[in-house]
């Protein structure tokens, strides 16, 4: 179990030939934080998918891959959607806060790539932002509608029943007691170092013209210094 969660670790930080490699050698099955799908799936199905894995813990899709009897076999992408088009669909089921990443890996003739040799696959990995739990799809399908919300429960995705939205609202709920998670503060303060920036005397001469610029972006930062205090629990610590 324990190189299972670091190969799992290991991909999910850095989604590349060598982890998905390690990964599939490990795994034999799915689990709440892993779901294969052999091709690529209506982009609705898909989106349920991403949503479950967001409202749960986070995890991995990896299309290329089959869940048989006998383990998983990697049979790779014959129908390969360029990322960007991918995500475009996507965009139309997935709330804006939810974050995500679609990651192509190609494998060339290499034998040491063994059965992964010449074969394409995609890795769809969601991250875990309790903040903004739960999400729900913001528009309905045949599958689904917009009101429905999903979890990762026995390795499949699942409408959530009264006390899966119960542990969702709890991990909201410790969030918003305990002040915003790592993963939430770096990208706050990667977004307050983008502010500052426009902060500078060099943006500030050259907007000198556009004062309404300067002010607005001072008032952004001052309020996401604020936001990221809040979230700290330091607003009133001198």
């Amino acid at each position: 179990m324990n190189s299972i969660k670091e190969n799992f670790a290991k991909l999910f930080d850095d989604p590349n030939r060598v982890t998905l490699k390690d990964s599939l050698m490990n795994l034999t099955t799915e689990y709440d934080d892993y779901e294969f799908k052999e091709i690529e799936i209506e982009t609705p199905i898909l989106a349920k998918h991403i949503i479950g894995m967001a409202n749960t813990n986070g995890g991995i899709i990896i299309l290329g891959v089959e869940d048989t009897e006998n383990g998983l076999k990697p049979c790779g992408l014959e129908i390969n959607t360029d990322t960007t088009d991918m995500k475009k669909q996507l965009a139309k089921y997935l709330p804006h806060e939810l974050r995500y990443d679609i990651h192509q890996i190609d494998y060339d003739e290499r034998d040491e790539w063994g059965d992964l040799k010449n074969k394409s696959f995609k890795i769809i990995k969601i991250d875990f932002t309790p903040e903004y739990i739960p999400f729900l799809p913001i528009k309905g399908s045949k599958y689904y509608e917009k009101t429905d919300v999903f979890c990762r429960k026995n390795s499949s995705t699942t409408r959530c029943e009264y006390d899966d939205l119960q542990d969702i609202f709890n991990k909201r709920k410790s969030i918003n007691r305990y002040g915003i998670s790592a993963l939430t503060l770096r990208n706050e303060l990667e977004e307050l170092k983008i502010l500052s920036s426009y902060n500078s005397i060099f943006y500030q001469a050259l907007y000198i013209s556009n004062p309404s610029f300067i002010n607005t972006v001072k008032d952004f930062e001052r309020r996401k210094i604020k936001y990221i205090e809040q979230g700290l629990n330091i607003e009133d610590i001198d």
